[in-house]
């Protein structure tokens, strides 16, 4: 009888405490995790991308334009998935910052794998992005650095890209 006046008593702990939390949580309780819609920034949010590669000196087109997604975060966080394809494979992460009015800027890092899955180097890259008036595009110019498996600079690019925000 005492071991399961016991399970009752521990069950009712654990039920009182996670109502508790959820009730703490749901009255905006939770410190500086709980923030509200008015505290997010109109550049957070799914950006559909289209970026196109050019020369740094002259700045005429190289290849053809390509896809990516932008996912700016709360807090300042940016994931890209491109779809580049075998040229750049691999995960950007990285993160943005409001400049002034319309300018922000989003620094990321590209870890590049050739096609047999080994390490081919990683991409640093400088964005710098103005948002439309509307806030529902954005424009901007990439420094790119590329870095060999040994950590040295060997390349760079200078692409330019467009976006338009996902409505989800």
């Amino acid at each position: 009888m005492l071991k399961l006046t016991s399970l009752k008593t521990a069950a009712l702990v654990s039920v009182t405490a996670l109502a508790t939390t959820l009730l703490i949580q749901a009255c905006g309780g939770g410190g500086a995790v709980a923030q509200s819609a008015s505290d997010a920034d109109v550049i957070e949010g799914v950006w559909d991308a289209t970026v196109t590669n050019k020369d740094c000196t002259s700045g005429a087109v190289i290849g053809q334009p390509f896809k990516a997604l932008i996912v700016f975060r709360r807090a300042g966080t940016v994931d890209v998935d491109n779809a580049q394809g075998r040229s750049l494979r691999g995960n950007i992460y990285g993160s943005w910052k409001h400049g002034a009015d319309t300018a922000y800027t989003a620094n990321v890092v590209h870890q590049r794998f050739n096609a047999d899955g080994t390490y081919a180097g990683m991409n640093k890259i400088q964005r710098a992005l103005t948002l439309s008036a509307d806030t529902n595009a954005f424009t901007g110019t990439l420094a790119v650095q590329v870095i060999d498996t040994a950590g040295t600079v060997v390349g760079q690019a200078c692409p330019t890209e467009t976006a338009v925000r996902m409505t989800l």
